[in-house]
């Protein structure tokens, strides 16, 4: 924040020299005005340096000093001094007079200039001192104060303090990332600037492939989902939450069970035999669990890679667009403690309309005097002839109706809670939460039930070098065999529903093809999911400008699933009871580094990124099954006992990939913008003789917008820019092993007799 300072106050290039340590040369500066009392010191020093002179007072002092352009020319100038007996301002006086140099006293910060050059402006200034706050007076770091008209800023600290040479009657801007920027009136006395929410969001810095950039410079193409949106739709499923939100983003489900998987599909079906699913990025660590074991309510953001630039950073994994989740964080503040909690209850939204008993039969005796069989008098009596089956004759009889519907839906009590808590220091911010799910659907034993625990700390341990990890765990229940739903509007409304055995009837209509929709709910079913994930990053940042960060991220998956068939269903009572049991264990590990430089050179700005990642994963299974049990009491937790059809099994596979990228993003006068990205992917998945492949890209932008013909004649204009793209992606999302040779032929040529 220093630099940025200096930049601002002195309108020329800065150059800071030296160091601050503990003062052994004690100095007290008065920041409203150029005396600056100092002890004295036994030292003297004959013919040295400006910048002999000037190293000396920072090292025993707790000044440092900047330079305007110009001044650094005399450090080399050699000057006869004495430092015993003066305080600071005489001996910066006496030197530069002797060096030809003026100086001003700010706070600690000595500014110098070439004679004659100081801004006039400057001669009349004090130190204003402030805090930058928003609409609930938490602090804004980081926020730009500039005085308009002059050049001079600085950015809020970490408690969102500012001090800046100013004088009173001058206008202060201030601006921040979501925030309208304002104008305040310097006056008399420390000032408190609040600040509100701008509508216009075009500065939001917002995730991209490997980091951050404001919104209004994106050459690609992206959507942004806030946590306002997020919060808009109250389920528990992310992705139910992101429907309507994102542009050509399509989000299907096969099954309306709770907790079941969706398909996602970004900007249609890529591929034909291939996966069409878009790379999933959680916390920068490409994700392969099911989205629905995150809790929606930890996320801060989501964005959606749309076209080839955006995605091309991710070379062969992008083909199929890019969806990047963060999750939320501490921040500086006193431990927050939040409970959210909602209940709500579920019915089936609509029914399928069927027929009536009274219709029912109409239709039963249209169809048989109509149809082949051509029946007329008693055989179209209901209880009598040929117009119902057997089985509905019995309830006909007795006037017993059903409505099937009825037994297969249900209205469900559902209820979500989590507790967590946030905070952090200068140095530590930490976030960590509970939540519990227990959501039944409305089809009958359609239940799903999710533990979340979350954690999150980043600690920063100096100036140069953080850590962080994030954790999360998840545990959740799906279990029962649901209704058959197109059996259930199929029945009849004379069919039987249960038999004198108190078991479900097999064909309530006498018709195989329409078997009981209940015939198998009593079946003893549990399926437990558990997903572990760890990500955790070291970053050094040994210069202004360039960032080294190792990030490495575990995902541990294992699933159970064991379903008995009683002889209280059908298909226990065919097989004397049918067991079985299988297990999954996936684990899949990505190790990225990730070198970045961002720098601006007066119009200039660039921004590097390089990569090199490693990813591996792989799947462990075993399963077994028997059928005839001497009783129902072990359930499928003693497949031995079973004494026919009994088999097992075991699978394993494995993935690996490696990849390396290239990313410049280039801007000038912040009007014309060029991105061009390069990435090399070699993947196990495929051919041989072609493990590896390159995925180039290019975008460019113009900001027309801030041209001067439009920006000062067209005020009602925000933001008008150009973009056009261009990129290569490749697809691995196919099946492993395919690419192996099937067919090998051995040919043998033998020399024989002519």
């Amino acid at each position: 924040m220093r630099h940025n300072f200096q930049r601002a106050m002195c309108t020329g290039m800065l150059w800071l020299c030296g160091a601050m340590v503990a003062p052994s040369l004690a100095v007290a500066a008065d920041s409203s005005a150029t005396q600056a009392q100092a002890g004295t010191s036994s030292v003297k020093q004959n013919s040295k340096s400006v910048s002999e002179v000037l190293k000396y007072i920072e090292t025993h002092s707790d000044y440092m000093f900047v330079y305007a352009e110009g001044a650094n020319r005399q450090l080399d100038k050699r000057i006869n001094i004495t430092l015993s007996g003066n305080n600071v301002d005489a001996i910066l006086a006496d030197m530069c007079a002797k060096a030809k140099l003026d100086y001003r006293i700010f706070g600690r910060q000595v500014t110098l200039f070439p004679k004659g050059k100081m801004p006039k402006n400057l001669e009349a200034t004090t130190m204003v001192k402030g805090t930058v706050v928003d609409n609930s007076g938490e602090p804004l770091v980081g926020a730009a104060v500039v005085v308009k008209g002059a050049g001079e800023g600085t950015m809020t600290d970490l408690d969102g303090n500012f001090m800046l040479p100013a004088s009173k009657g001058q206008q202060l801007e201030i601006s921040y990332v979501g925030f309208a920027t304002k104008d305040v009136t310097v006056g008399d006395g420390p000032m408190e600037i609040r600040m509100s929410e701008s509508t216009n969001n075009l500065d939001e810095v917002v995730v991209v492939g490997y980091g951050t950039m404001k919104k209004k410079d994106l050459t690609g193409g992206l959507t942004v989902v806030g946590e306002e949106a997020l919060k808009m739709s109250g389920s528990a499923n992310l992705m139910d939450r992101l429907v309507g939100q994102v542009a050509g983003f399509s989000i299907t489900s096969s099954e309306a069970k709770p907790g079941s998987d969706q398909s996602l599909l970004i900007r249609g079906t890529n591929s034909l035999s291939g996966g069409n699913s878009p790379l999933v990025v959680l916390d920068g660590i490409p994700y392969e669990g099911s989205i629905g074991d995150i809790d929606p309510n930890i996320v801060e953001s989501l964005t959606v890679l749309k076209d080839a630039s955006s995605v091309a950073i991710y070379g062969s994994r992008g083909s199929n667009g890019v969806i990047l989740i963060q999750t939320k964080k501490g921040t500086k503040s006193n431990a927050k403690v939040v409970y959210k909690g909602t209940f709500a209850v579920a019915s089936e939204m609509q029914r399928i309309e069927t027929m009536g008993p009274n219709e029912y039969i109409q239709f039963k005796q249209d169809l048989g005097r109509l149809g082949t069989k051509k029946l007329t008098g008693i055989d179209l009596d209901p209880l009598y002839g040929q117009v119902i089956s057997a089985s509905e004759r019995i309830n006909y009889a007795q006037g017993i109706t059903r409505d099937w519907q009825d037994d297969v839906f249900r209205t469900s009590f559902q209820h979500n809670h989590q507790l967590s808590i946030s905070g952090g220091t200068d140095a530590t911010s930490y976030m960590a939460a509970v939540s519990y799910l227990d959501q039944p659907g409305v089809v009958v034993n359609s239940n799903y039930e999710r533990i979340n625990v979350y954690t999150s700390i980043q600690q920063v341990l100096n100036k140069w070098l953080t850590i962080g990890l994030t954790g999360q765990f998840v545990n959740r229940e799906t279990g029962g065999n649901t209704p058959n739903l197109e059996h259930a509007i199929k029945q009849a409304p004379y069919g039987i529903f249960m038999a004198d055995d108190g078991n479900y009837y097999d064909e309530p209509m006498d018709y195989s093809n329409l078997p009981h929709p209940m015939r198998n709910v009593r079946a003893d079913s549990k399926n437990t999911s558990r997903n572990v994930l760890y990500n955790g990053f070291i970053e050094i940042a040994p210069v202004k400008g360039l960032t080294l960060k190792s990030q490495y991220g575990y995902n541990y998956r294992d699933n159970y699933t064991g379903t008995y068939y009683g002889r209280n269903t059908a298909e226990g009572q065919k097989a004397e009871g049918k067991g079985s049991v299988s297990t999954s264990r996936t684990v899949d590990w990505t190790w990225e580094n990730i070198v970045k430089y961002d720098n601006t050179f007066g119009k200039h700005h660039i921004d590097l990124t390089a990569l090199y990642s490693m990813q591996e994963k792989n799947n462990k299974g075993t399963s077994g099954s028997a059928e005839s049990f001497i009783n129902d009491d072990m359930s499928f937790y003693s497949l031995g006992n079973g004494e026919k059809n009994i088999k097992t099994g075991s699978s394993f596979w494995k993935e690996t990939m490696m990849s390396m990228m290239g990313r410049i993003n280039y801007m000038f006068d912040s009007k014309y913008m060029v991105t061009l990205t390069g990435r090399r992917d070699g993947a196990s998945v495929f051919g041989r003789n072609n493990k590896y492949a390159f995925f180039p890209s290019a975008a460019l932008a113009w900001h027309i917008g801030n041209e001067s013909f439009l920006r000062d004649n067209a005020q009602w204009l925000d933001m008008l820019k150009l973009r056009l793209s261009y990129g290569a992606n490749g697809n691995n999302a196919i099946s492993r092993y395919t690419t192996l040779d099937r067919l090998y032929m051995h040919l043998t040529f033998e020399k024989g007799p002519r």
